[in-house]
């Protein structure tokens, strides 16, 4: 039999302490959409702060709305934002609460520039009221960008 002896362990082998993570702010996100009307153009803006670099997020949101001849307003309308986001395109599903727009939601479809700042795209809704027009709905522009 033999024996085997110990030797004390070097510098080099002990172990290092744990260094605490330090968590990275997330990203605030900014949703602009134009929405087209008769008279004027509606527009509405809201922040986002749950917009992963890539996968699904969900949030509820205030939307500020205003029109080409009206300032944006104080208060907010609560609006759910539905998304997935990859590097180079975000699908999203926008529904407005508190207006006439709150019957279906947007859904939009936009790319993303090559440094993954900001999405641009189109949304189509459909018609707001089937039993009294024959229209294909509606479609307006929107991009989301990093703050």
């Amino acid at each position: 039999m033999s024996s085997i002896t110990l030797d004390k362990p070097t510098h080099s082998t002990w172990l290092k302490p744990v260094e605490r993570e330090t968590s990275k702010p997330k990203k605030l996100w900014e949703l602009h959409i134009v929405i087209p009307s008769d008279e004027s153009k509606v527009f509405g803006r809201a922040t986002l702060n749950t917009v992963p670099e890539s996968g699904l997020f969900s949030e509820r949101v205030k939307m500020t709305i205003w029109t080409t001849s009206t300032s944006p307003g104080d208060y907010g309308i609560e609006t759910d934002v539905d998304g997935e986001r990859s590097p180079d395109m975000i699908e999203m599903t926008v529904h407005i609460f508190g207006s006439s727009l709150r019957l279906n939601p947007m859904a939009c479809h936009g790319q993303g520039s090559v440094d993954g700042t900001r999405y641009e795209g189109d949304w189509t809704m459909g018609c707001l009221k089937p039993g009294d027009c024959d229209c294909e709905g509606l479609t307006g522009t929107f991009y989301l960008s990093a703050l």
